[in-house]
């Protein structure tokens, strides 16, 4: 159905209340600019067709203020969570009957009421197939809600779904123009839609018998979770009681989708990926073989016009028949590329000559593209023997070619699914990755900042180049903190994975299966407890039988990271041994949705990123510099004479104070204050540190870890009572975790 676009950037924790809105007046230039495709009879339906509609986005969605704006003809509808507006579809509102319409407008104005994803880490986000999967499941959620508060539009849902289906249809079209083949990730997306509507007709639960069986593997293993979390929506009452409620339910049907659906969905989008790799492999082979065949006069045109340019250590693993079909098969990928290429050609010249505006509508034929750069094969119609065989030259290559295949794979994924978003009638996600860009875009550029200036002129004694070059090196100096975190990120990448799994079980609740009892309105109704109103000639109408899915009771978390950067710290790279733990427990944090502070300290205070900061990039960057701090800290100390003794003189009482105060602030349950230290500290800085931690132990509901990274780290012991020290990055995932779980299971002991 029509998709709501969440903003995965803003801070993953927020307080309970109703989301920060933009409004803004309907764009009128914009408007006119669309309606001017129509006929005046056809603008005045669309505009009274539209102000109906308005009217009921505001009820559902509980917004008054809501724009609801016309979209280019043929867009779709959907709720752009990140502008607030609910763009619908002019030419629908001519083509489509009214009951249909309703349904729609109600369908995204339930997003408005309910769908919350502004906790969801960017991360998640950018994962091929995360939004796709999401919007499977929350569209029915949506639905549900609608259907359950507004009965007298469930009966329309069904004549709407019923025309969504054929949506499916065009999915399938684009899949096999871009990919060549209809990936597994999309099928199952759809058979839990599928799975949903049976639900809603009252039907039992019964897989397509048609689907492979991988898919009905994940789809069996899954569905019932799916079901949980399209079930976790608020009543009418609750959504108008409480946006705390609301956020609620949502972050619970996430984590359902999160932990019990993704693990298993997302085993058919790595196939879906292997697959694309072998794709992209003979697109290369495709490459070559055109431009063997453009200079065919030499050893490489007689190599193509005779067979398939298939690298030869391929060709090895391949029987003669099995090459053979190989090369039948990209062959015929040519040559529709060829006559793709050609039908357009002639196309936008017809266009051209009969209306003078084909370039303006065609531009360079797609096709025609396709056909230089490689045409997807159908890969479903190889024998799964060549496919076996492709994955293993491919598994062979060496890990910089395999690195390129991937992101190519990748890429190819990601505009199938931008295609695919506009097919269904509206974005599944804002991308992440554009809208990165488009806030670095809308930042004012140093030249934009400065104000206009005459023509620079020479400068007597300095050498125009050498000044250029200073220019390269001061800019690649101020870049180098960015790069230091994403390398290192890329070095713990499988330790990130690895502790998100080991503390998932710890932060993160188990949802609650039960139902509850005592609604007016529900998915089920409590049999004895309706018995029970009858025998008190309680009506129908006022019955209190129906029950709803359990809310889980879960904890909040707040944790502090507090990074020693002194100088002690540059000694035996521990400090970088260090910061590869930071990035690990952040990157974990930000992935578990937990509200986290980073604070490093050496004779000053240093704030990375504070409560209710989104993870962002400019924050990893800012990150980077932790490195350079503990080593410039412990060439100024000797630059100063300071002693050796005097090294390890941070004011480690100083910062822990000032880290545990802002802790304290946080209205949170359960309360983690971690130090990241060597633990070496000056003699007179020793009772006032011992007295401190008493002092938070004892009087306030924190817990205090100490974790001391690399080697010489076992003085963290004789401070955090809580504490591992000596322990290697590699190994800290699975210590971590048993000191954690062990903290948090006696949480309420301390």
């Amino acid at each position: 159905m029509e998709k709501f676009r969440p903003n995965p950037e803003v801070p993953h924790e927020q307080p309970a209340r109703e989301p920060e809105m933009v409004y803004r007046e309907l764009d009128r230039r914009k408007e006119k600019d669309v309606l001017a495709t129509f006929t005046p009879e056809q603008q005045a339906e669309i505009k009274h067709k539209q102000q109906i509609l308005s009217s009921l986005a505001y009820f559902i969605g509980k917004d008054f203020r809501i724009p609801v704006e016309l979209n280019e003809a043929g867009a779709g509808w959907h709720w752009d969570f990140q502008e607030n507006v609910i763009r619908i579809d002019p030419k629908d509102l001519l083509e489509k009957p009214m009951d249909y319409l309703r349904f729609v407008i109600s369908h995204e104005g339930g997003h408005r009421r309910i769908s919350r994803t502004d906790f969801i880490p960017l991360e998640e986000w950018k994962q091929p197939g995360f939004a796709f999967m999401m919007n499977t499941i929350e569209d029915p959620r949506d639905n549900n809600f609608v259907a359950e508060s507004y009965p007298k539009f469930r009966e329309q849902m069904e004549e709407a779904y019923g025309e969504h289906m054929g949506f499916e249809l065009s999915a399938a079209e684009i899949a096999e123009k871009k990919l060549g083949f209809q990936p597994r990730f999309m099928q199952a997306g759809f058979e839990y839609i599928k799975q949903w509507f049976k639900e809603v007709k009252g039907e039992e639960f019964k897989i397509d018998e048609t689907l492979s069986e991988e898919i009905k593997e994940v789809v069996e293993a899954t569905l019932a979770s799916a079901n949980d979390s399209w079930l976790r929506y608020p009543s009418r009452e609750e959504a108008d009681k409480s946006e705390k409620l609301i956020r609620k339910y949502a972050q619970v049907s996430y984590e359902i989708n999160r932990d019990e659906v993704w693990p298993e969905f997302k085993k058919l989008i790595e196939a879906d990926m292997n697959d694309q790799k072998a794709q992209e492999l003979l697109k290369d082979a495709q490459k070559k073989q055109g431009e063997g065949e453009e200079g065919s006069q030499g050893p490489e045109g007689e190599q193509a016009q005779n067979g398939v340019n298939l690298p030869q250590e391929l060709k090895d693993k391949l029987t003669p028949e099995e090459q053979k079909v190989l090369e039948e098969a990209i062959k015929k990928a040519i040559e529709g590329a060829k006559k793709e290429s050609e039908e357009a050609e002639a196309k936008k010249e017809a266009d051209a000559e009969g209306e003078g505006k084909g370039e303006k509508e065609q531009g360079e034929p797609q096709e025609g593209k396709e056909g230089k750069s490689g045409k997807p094969i159908d890969i479903a119609s190889l024998p799964d023997g060549i496919k076996q065989k492709i994955k293993e030259y491919i598994d062979s290559l060496p890990e910089e070619e395999q690195r390129e295949m991937a992101e190519k794979a990748q890429s190819a994924f990601r505009e199938f699914e931008d295609a695919l978003n506009e097919e269904l009638q509206g974005k599944l996600s804002d991308n992440p990755e554009k809208k990165t860009e488009r806030e670095e875009s809308d930042k004012p550029s140093e030249s934009e900042t400065e104000k206009p200036k005459a023509p620079e002129r020479e400068t007597p004694g300095i050498d125009p180049e050498e000044l250029i070059k200073f220019k390269d090196r001061l800019a690649k100096e101020i870049k180098k903190d960015a790069n230091v975190y994403e390398t290192m990120r890329q070095e713990v990448l499988p330790l990130i994975d690895r502790l998100e799994t080991e503390l998932r079980e710890i932060f993160v609740a188990r949802k609650a299966k039960g139902w509850e009892s005592g609604f007016r309105t529900g998915k089920r109704i409590d049999i004895k407890k309706r018995i029970q109103e009858k025998a008190k000639s309680v009506p129908a109408m006022e019955s209190k039988a129906w029950q709803k899915r359990e809310l889980p009771d879960e904890k909040d978390y707040a944790i502090s990271l507090l990074v020693d950067l002194s100088g002690s710290m540059a000694r035996e790279q521990k400090i970088e041994e260090t910061f590869k733990a930071v990035i690990v427990l952040s990157e974990v944090l930000s992935r578990l949705s937990i509200n986290f502070e980073i604070l490093g300290f050496n004779d000053h205070t240093y704030k990375y990123k504070e409560f209710g900061q989104f993870m962002s990039k400019p924050i990893r960057e800012h990150m980077g510099e932790m490195i350079n701090r503990s080593q410039e800290f412990l060439q100024q100390q000797k630059n100063r004479g300071v002693t050796f003794d005097q090294i390890f003189d941070q004011i480690d009482d100083v910062a822990l104070e000032f880290a545990s105060s802002r802790l304290q602030t946080e209205k949170t349950d359960h309360k983690l204050l971690i130090v990241l230290s060597d633990g070496e500290t000056a003699a007179k800085r020793k009772e006032p540190l011992h007295e401190l931690v008493r002092k938070i132990s004892t009087e306030t509901n924190q817990r205090l870890i100490g974790l001391g990274i690399g080697r010489n780290t076992e003085h963290v012991g004789t401070y955090y009572p809580n504490s591992i020290a000596n322990v290697q990055v590699k190994e800290m995932a699975e210590k971590l975790a048993v000191l954690i779980k062990d903290v948090i299971a006696n949480y309420d002991k301390f």
